[in-house]
């Protein structure tokens, strides 16, 4: 924190926040936007599954029980599904290209985000993923270049943190260094970070943000005399960060003088959530499953507001040109997510695929209503995405391209020598929405498509927005998705 008169205080990781660039009607070419979400579950049980629908084709027609959110919310012409895909595996030594090393959980979230293969006893992303990737192109200049976002608050393990390397899943290119970007999981923290830097087109409202504009440019002018007299007084190490910084609030100064409002009547500020819900307790292992600890309020921290404050706040961001990429990560991979409040099932998600409510169709069942939690949030953004008029006059959802990627499928478990498990990366499954560089076109499809990787999906989602690029090590796209 630096320190102005009067107690007004910067932190300085939330400057960036503060502005963002507004795109102009007539000014040039609208801007394309990007989605990246993420849900920490398998999609089948004991080769049983409630997802995939049966056959190649129309999605319209064939919804299954966990894809029932994109029948009720429209979206059936704008979202395909392509299943059948694999992440292929192997032991140290021999893991290949894309792939992931014989150890479920923490093997399959580092191919699938970044394309890249999952180095033996490390879970951490080894290379950038897909979110900035297409940040690169398409939103350099904004402050906010991606909108890195959790819906689960906690691990709802042990000392019940943030879970870790497990927590995030988006990755930059920093100076030639990678890193992992954590995402912000507090609606109250994200709410604030938006609306700090939110212009409103009406004239009135827009006088008295630009007021609010001009009181933290005057801090700002605090904050740097405070920071040159300080840096002679520091190490090296912490002259070089403070050095950083210091150059961040001379770029985020000159940036504030261009700050005007956005001219598309969609751009509207969402209304304040309040506080965080509380954050729910651990549920330990021994009581995973049995209902121990899941007919209350543990490890739920009212997940279901949290996405949809996040996913309202994704879209105001988009209608005003404040970010134009998102990473949307619903849930972890081995999710002890309770899902008593949601559906009224005494369990976690993760113990869904472990037999917990009964195992065959019951079981399916139960996991096919967990895909459709994330189904309905990440199909809600893409519906009010559709549902507002771009700065052109279209729809938005018309220069959006989104996927949503989920932590297995089922099938065999090279660690357990076991068929039918949702331990396993075969029968891997991608949605895929929005109609960005020709997508669905021809409405929204079914793809059966043995054996090929996930990550093609995403490149085909990157190439929509005119990113030409594959996503690590994994080449290969579905052209027939376009037209």
């Amino acid at each position: 924190m630096l320190r102005g008169l009067g107690g007004i205080a910067l932190a300085l990781p939330f400057l960036e926040l503060l502005d963002a660039p507004k795109a102009k009607a007539g000014g040039g070419a609208k801007p394309m936007r990007y989605i990246f979400g993420f849900g920490g579950s398998s999609l089948g049980i004991d080769g049983m599954d409630a997802v995939i629908p049966a056959s190649e084709g129309a999605l319209a027609g064939q919804i299954t029980r966990g894809l029932q959110p994109l029948e009720d919310l429209g979206l059936t012409d704008v979202v395909s599904i392509v299943s059948g895909l694999e992440i292929p595996y192997g032991p140290d030594g021999s893991i290949p290209a894309g792939g992931r090393y014989i150890e479920w959980h923490s093997s399959s979230p580092c191919p699938l985000a970044c394309g890249v293969r999952t180095q033996p006893g490390d879970e951490s992303l080894q290379g950038p993923t897909s979110d900035w990737i297409v940040a690169e192109q398409i939103a350099q200049g904004l402050a906010n270049q991606v909108l890195a976002y959790r819906v689960q608050a906690a691990f709802y393990r042990g000392s019940n943190d943030t879970g870790g390397i497990r927590g995030r899943l988006s990755a930059r290119m920093n100076g030639g260094t990678l890193e992992d970007v954590p995402p912000i999981s507090s609606i109250k923290t994200a709410y604030q970070g938006l609306i700090s830097g939110f212009v409103p087109p009406d004239p009135g409202e827009a006088a008295a943000a630009q007021f609010l504009l001009e009181r933290r440019k005057s801090v700002i002018d605090l904050v740097r005399g405070d920071t040159e007299k300080l840096l002679p007084k520091l190490g090296k190490a912490d002259k070089v960060r403070l050095e950083r910084h210091f150059d961040e609030l001379r770029a985020l100064e000159a940036r504030l003088a261009a700050v005007e409002p956005p001219d598309s009547p969609a751009c509207q500020a969402v209304g304040d959530p309040g506080e965080d819900p509380p954050i729910g307790g651990a549920v330990e292992n021994g009581e995973q499953g049995s209902g121990g600890g899941y007919d209350s309020n543990a490890a739920y921290s009212d997940e279901e507001k949290r996405a949809t404050v996040l996913v309202d706040l994704i879209h105001m961001a988009m209608a005003c040109d404040m970010a134009r990429v998102a990473n949307l990560l619903f849930t972890y991979s081995q999710c002890f997510l309770n899902m008593n409040p949601i559906y009224g099932y005494p369990t976690d998600l993760h113990e869904m695929s472990h037999y917990s409510m009964g195992g065959g169709e019951e079981g399916a069942n139960a996991m096919a209503d967990g895909i459709a939690w994330h189904v309905k949030h990440w199909g809600r953004l893409l519906q009010k995405l559709r549902d507002t008029e771009d700065f052109d006059g279209s729809s938005m959802l018309d220069s959006t391209s989104a996927v949503l990627c989920f932590e297995g499928g089922y099938g065999y478990d090279p660690e357990q020598d076991a068929q039918g498990s949702a331990h396993s990366s075969e029968n891997m499954a991608v949605l895929i929405g929005g109609r960005a560089g020709g997508l669905h076109m021809s409405g929204g499809k079914h793809l059966p498509r043995a054996g090929r990787h996930p990550a093609e999906v995403i490149n085909t989602a990157m190439q929509a927005v005119g990113v030409d690029q594959q996503l690590g090590e994994v080449s290969g796209s579905f052209d027939e998705l376009f037209g």
